[in-house]
């Protein structure tokens, strides 16, 4: 039996009780990087913003398995949100589309939700083709079933089917109307912030209303949720943390999908990872002002390769530019002899604006004093 089977469907029951401690060190964090953020030059404030816009439309992407290129994402985030002339958004319209639904759930945090947003939202991330009878901007219709399912065809396993699409404006009103019901300022019955983001999202993955795009337009959802609790719209990392446990995402949401309307573990599963993406967001944050710091202390001395290299390996975020810089790598990304990569590493090294991994020789790898291997 699907969760939307049960008689009680969508009375979801929980214990707060459980939740108030993570619910406490949610709040506590978001003040303290609030805090960092207003500390931050207008630079570095738009730069941080604009990393986790692109982190997040493409992460949010590669959860539905649509990998989308880095800098068309981010031309088109920049064109958006205004720091870029509009002629420069990306062609591809996949990119485009998830740039503009980023940027339009920031913009429209303290609007209601209805149809005709989250119908706007939809036909963002699922650009119109001729061929495709995917229904844009409206609910799913027809007689068949929305299934979701995995594997060949043949060998196919079935996670989830959602109810009938007969049923889904009904399902809809209702769910519009708790989400209004629970809004954190004025709602009749408030909920925290995480916890409305958290049901808010299984709630409307279970309905599956649309064709296609459900996956992305609930996460935005999620991700309103948080900032109408906040009152404005943070650096967030929530869908970079879902893509980086993907499978523990499908599992939480496929177990509550198919149990009763006890909902504990998916809560507690959301929240933690709610927490989790506050913790990245900090360490984004953290690393634009290094990387001012940084630049402000070698940019003199660096030549126009050791620019560009640099610049590639900030990218790489928080974590790092993966197994190290290398001459090779080096090569790759400038174009130069592998004597020059050599000599510039070295220089670059020399001067402590990298540092040398344990290895040498051949296999030496490079990093940033101040981004973690």
């Amino acid at each position: 039996m699907w969760i939307w089977q049960r008689p009680d469907w969508p009375t979801f029951s929980f214990d707060m009780d459980r939740l108030a401690a993570p619910v406490a060190e949610y709040r506590c964090r978001a003040g303290q990087l609030a805090g960092t953020v207003a500390r931050l030059t207008v630079a570095d404030r738009q730069e941080a913003l604009v990393d986790l816009l692109v982190s997040e439309a493409i992460k949010t992407s590669a959860i539905e398995g649509e990998p989308l290129d880095r800098v068309s994402v981010r031309s088109s985030i920049k064109a958006h949100i205004g720091l870029a002339p509009p002629a420069t958004a990306s062609s591809d319209p996949r990119a485009d589309g998830i740039a503009a639904l980023m940027v339009s759930v920031r913009e429209h945090f303290m609007r209601p939700l209805d149809a005709a947003l989250l119908g706007a939202w939809q036909t963002m991330v699922i650009p119109p083709r001729p061929s495709h009878a995917t229904q844009w901007g409206a609910y799913r219709r027809g007689d068949a079933p929305m299934l979701i399912v995995s594997g060949y065809i043949g060998k196919q396993r079935l996670h989830y089917e959602a109810p009938p699409s007969t049923r889904v404006p009904q399902e809809m009103d209702r769910f519009l109307d708790w989400y209004q019901a629970t809004r954190p300022v004025d709602g009749k019955d408030p909920l925290p912030g995480p916890l409305r983001a958290a049901i808010a999202h299984l709630w409307f993955e279970s309905i599956h209303p649309f064709d296609d795009g459900n996956g992305r337009v609930g996460r935005a959802i999620a991700d309103h949720a948080i900032a109408q609790d906040l009152g404005y719209p943070p650096l967030s990392c929530l869908a970079t943390c879902i893509e980086a446990d993907k499978r523990s995402y499908y599992a939480h949401l496929e177990s509550t999908q198919r149990e009763d309307l006890r909902i504990d573990a998916w809560l507690a599963w959301f929240v933690a990872t709610v927490l989790k993406s506050q913790e990245v967001a900090r360490a984004q944050v953290d690393l634009v002002v290094a990387k001012t710091r940084w630049f402000d202390r070698y940019r003199d001395r660096l030549n126009e390769r050791q620019h560009k290299v640099a610049a590639r390996m900030f990218a790489a975020g928080p974590a790092g530019f993966e197994g190290g810089m290398t001459a090779g790598k080096y090569v790759g990304i400038t174009g130069c002899s592998k004597a020059t990569a050599t000599r510039d590493l070295a220089a670059l090294v020399e001067m402590g604006a990298l540092t040398s991994l344990p290895g040498g020789g051949r296999s030496a790898r490079y990093v940033l004093p101040c981004v973690a291997p």
